[in-house]
């Protein structure tokens, strides 16, 4: 292992289309080829994650008929006091990257959180033992399989299973458009997120104080930074109405997510610019999902002849994915 321990990272907006899944992905192969361990953990109900790490193999998946994505960890939870499957195996998706891909059956699942997460507040430990599956399980996993981090994308909502999701991950990125709506979305977030921490810290983590620790999740995840994306060029500029918005932002992270869930020297990092500006890439951000890589592997020439691309936005994706993934994990190992 590279780090002291095994670290989590989730992507999460409540917003669609911000490259979310995207910048996952692209993320997750850096870390492989810089010899991190790397399991991308697909808990997003859209599936496009897993969609894009199996390709062909997906549809599989999607409705369970094979037995390693995430409803067989959960399926016997639905029993009374049954509990996860330590049995189910990641998917390989080349060296150092597996997934534990989504299912359209753990809808039983979220189905039983809206019960569990409410009764834990009342103390009972079998609620306890629900919410914490999924974390139990990859807790598990890393222990015996010298797993480096798990990265997780979320659902672009704030449902419950972010909800819990957030008891347990250790980092928080968020990707952000240059619009209104990533202003608003950063406000949404600060005040549903501080809602959450109470509600779960002065009820059910209060009073579980004779559950077994690796059934009461902490919420201790570090807000880490903030990715703008999409945004639009004129003359290696970003255009005036994104350039705009992009210069509000650093001051809304700063109020509502850096100085609330951030410490130490990264508070002041974490928002006053973003960890990574991903322009328009035109074509590419949909022509390599059909290609099983990441965006920076692609070459024009072989895998889409017929399309025009600059060579120059292949080598800026590569660039920017570096140093992004270098960044990440420079504070993965201080804290």
């Amino acid at each position: 292992m590279k780090f002291i321990r095994t670290k989590s990272l989730v992507f999460l907006n409540n917003k669609w289309w911000v490259w979310k899944t995207t910048i996952a992905f692209n993320t997750a192969i850096k870390f492989a080829k810089k010899w991190y361990k790397t399991v991308l953990v697909d808990l997003d109900p859209q599936c496009n994650l897993s969609r894009l790490a199996l390709w062909e193999n997906f549809d599989n998946n999607l409705f369970s008929w094979i037995d390693n994505n995430i409803y067989w960890v959960i399926k016997w939870l639905t029993k009374w006091w049954s509990d996860i499957n330590l049995n189910i195996n990641f998917q390989e998706i080349r060296d150092n990257l597996h997934i534990l891909p989504w299912s359209l059956k753990i809808s039983e699942y979220q189905n039983l959180l809206i019960t569990a997460y409410n009764q834990a507040t009342w103390w009972q430990e079998i609620w306890f033992f629900q919410t914490s599956a999924i974390y139990r399980f990859l807790k598990e996993k890393w222990l015996n399989e010298d797993i480096d981090i798990f990265i997780i994308d979320a659902s672009p909502s704030l449902d419950l299973l972010n909800r819990i999701i957030l008891l347990w991950v250790d980092y928080f990125i968020t990707p952000l458009n240059p619009d209104a709506f990533s202003l608003q979305w950063i406000e949404n977030l600060w005040n549903t997120l501080d809602d959450w921490k109470n509600n779960w810290k002065n009820s059910a983590k209060a009073l579980a104080w004779n559950i077994p620790n690796n059934k009461v999740l902490n919420w201790e995840w570090l807000f880490i930074w903030y990715v703008i994306n999409s945004y639009n060029q004129y003359k290696k500029q970003e255009i005036k109405s994104h350039r705009e918005w992009i210069e509000k932002i650093p001051d809304s992270i700063k109020k509502y997510l850096s100085e609330k869930h951030c410490k130490n020297w990264l508070v002041e990092k974490s928002w006053k610019e973003s960890l990574m500006n991903i322009k328009d890439f035109w074509e590419l951000p949909t022509d390599w999902q059909v290609k099983q890589k990441a965006i920076f592997e692609l070459t024009p020439w072989k895998d889409f002849p017929s399309v025009k691309w600059t060579n120059e936005n292949l080598e800026l994706a590569n660039v920017q994915f570096e140093d992004f993934t270098d960044n990440i994990i420079n504070i993965l190992h201080k804290y």
